[in-house]
């Protein structure tokens, strides 16, 4: 057998048998599945979340009411729900120019998935 051949099998084998370790081993559940609410104050009002998760992921996030102005609020709920669903949590940065927005929304989803965290069962 020539010697590419073998470094050929060789790598083959290290493949299959890291598939095999990796792949027995199950996620850790994070979350409980469902679908939980989450408020905050943002600057001029009361900021209200729906979050659904499945077992591993943030799956989608709602605004439910918000009073803040159109100006800031468009472009927060705009961009941060995908970059939350994204990192899947709260861990994002705000939107410059909407700081107490981009927070208060962060903030929500966070207090939603306390609620749906496995380590609170």
């Amino acid at each position: 057998m020539s010697k590419h051949k073998k470094i050929l099998q060789l790598l083959m084998l290290m493949f299959i048998i890291s598939f095999m370790l990796f792949g027995c081993f199950e996620r850790e559940l994070k979350y409980t599945s469902g679908t939980y609410i989450g408020e905050s104050e943002g600057y001029y009002s009361k900021l209200i979340v729906e979050v659904v998760v499945d077992d591993y992921n943030i799956l989608s996030i709602e605004i439910i009411e918000s009073e803040e102005p159109p100006i800031l609020a468009d472009i927060v709920f705009e961009k941060l729900p995908p970059k939350i669903i994204k990192k899947n949590g709260g861990d994002v940065d705000v939107v410059s120019g909407a700081t107490y927005t981009s927070q208060a929304l962060i903030n929500a989803v966070n207090k939603a998935l306390e609620e749906a965290r496995r380590d609170n069962e």
